[in-house]
């Protein structure tokens, strides 16, 4: 612990010429261990006081393509986006990470990680996120192949809470889901998407069945 911050005390010293040494020293550490949290602190640090801004969103690229799963690199990748002097900030950013997410997700619905990043993308602007298409989209596509997705279910439960207005397609696809039964159905489709969740994700099925509740009062 005191030798990272003596390493941090030299850095500041040595200014802005040491950032690319220090970033090699996280890349070989990261290497060996992709999910070291201090390594992880240390760049970031490094980043916010010395620079080194330029390269980081392809590392980010570089280690999501060895790794889809290593939530640090999404983390690091909100970083970048969020807080990178030369990227423009979120809202110029948001467009292209959308869709950079959306083919994460395509590739692999089960993976947690890029369906947190894709809410983060949009952090409390919930309006922007229900009217952005791609998203109820994606969660769409995601559950014709696999009704199952509980990441695609719960985005899509949120959505709707959130005032989206479904398609004919997702009505059908959800009523398809939950019950070819009519007289066992819900007319509600986020209500519907709950009772899913209950046969889906029965770890929660207490939480699932209290949340249908809050969608019927």
């Amino acid at each position: 612990f005191p030798l990272r911050h003596h390493k941090r005390w030299l850095a500041e010293k040595i200014g802005p010429d040491a950032a690319n040494s220090e970033h090699d020293f996280t890349r070989k550490i990261l290497a060996m261990d992709a999910k070291n949290y201090h390594a992880w602190s240390h760049r970031q640090w490094v980043l916010q006081a010395l620079g080194g801004w330029e390269s980081e969103l392809q590392y980010c690229n570089q280690l999501l393509e060895e790794d889809v799963f290593n939530n640090s690199a999404w983390n690091q990748r909100y970083l970048v986006v969020t807080r990178s002097p030369i990227l423009g900030g979120l809202a110029a950013m948001r467009d292209s990470e959308v869709d950079y997410t959306v083919e994460a997700i395509m590739v692999n619905p089960q993976n947690e990680s890029p369906w947190r990043y894709l809410r983060g993308l949009y952090k409390d602007d919930n309006n922007l996120l229900v009217a952005d298409n791609r998203i109820s989209d994606a969660c769409l596509k995601v559950l014709n192949k696999d009704w199952t997705c509980v990441f695609a279910l719960s985005f899509l439960l949120d959505l709707l809470r959130m005032g989206l207005q479904p398609s004919d397609e997702l009505k059908g696809t959800i009523e398809a889901m939950e019950n070819s039964d009519p007289e066992t159905g819900h007319a509600d489709i986020a209500v519907a998407v709950c009772s899913i969740l209950q046969k889906c994700d029965p770890l929660r099925i207490n939480y699932w069945s209290w949340y249908q509740t809050t969608l019927s009062s």
